[in-house]
């Protein structure tokens, strides 16, 4: 069953909405503009905040739906490949020739399913470090290592911690060439 929930969730995960929503309501390919990012921060600079907040609700439903299936299907075990691929599915749809988002909502939708707690004081540090830096790569980022650390000693050793870890190593894959401008001084503020 542990398989079936990772087919499943990764199919979840692969609905590239900010892909959509671009093309149902604005005739225009994200890929082609912005940052070419699929996700809520270029969707929100291309089409404007409603589309960039409809594009992170709609990615974080995917990351919740994704250990709720794996939790239905196969226990806790399952929860935890629900979460791991229902990402990896966002950052890499089959959808999309496995190139779309970096995985920041759908992981936080994930991690709100398993301890809503844990999730929300995630959140509020994202939150605290964009408002100071202005800057949503550097706040995820950051925050990717913090929870990176964190989870460890939040859920221990175990399938979760597993799960959340290889899904930190992943985001800061796809953030690679925000590192790069980051360290040259390059990146964009959000405002």
């Amino acid at each position: 069953m542990i398989v079936l929930a990772s087919i499943l969730t990764y199919l979840i995960g692969s609905i590239p909405f900010a892909y959509v929503i671009g093309k149902l309501f604005y005739g225009v390919d994200i890929r082609k503009e912005g940052s070419g990012n699929v996700g809520t921060t270029n969707a929100m600079r291309v089409f404007g905040k409603p589309a960039g907040l409809a594009t992170f609700l709609l990615d974080m439903l995917k990351g919740v739906l994704g250990p709720m299936i794996g939790l239905r299907l196969a226990g806790v075990n399952g929860m935890a490949a629900g979460m791991l691929f229902v990402v990896i599915g966002h950052m890499f749809s089959c959808f999309l020739n496995f190139r779309s988002g970096k995985g920041v909502a759908t992981s936080f939708g994930a991690l709100l399913f398993i301890d809503y707690k844990y999730a929300l004081i995630m959140i509020a540090i994202f939150i605290v470090i964009v408002a100071i830096f202005r800057i949503v790569s550097l706040a995820s980022i950051a925050l990717t290592i913090i929870v990176f650390i964190s989870s460890y000693f939040y859920f221990g050793l175990g399938p979760i911690f597993y799960s959340t870890a290889t899904l930190c190593v992943l985001v800061l894959f796809k953030h690679r060439s925000n590192i790069a401008r980051l360290i040259r001084g390059e990146e964009k503020k959000l405002f």
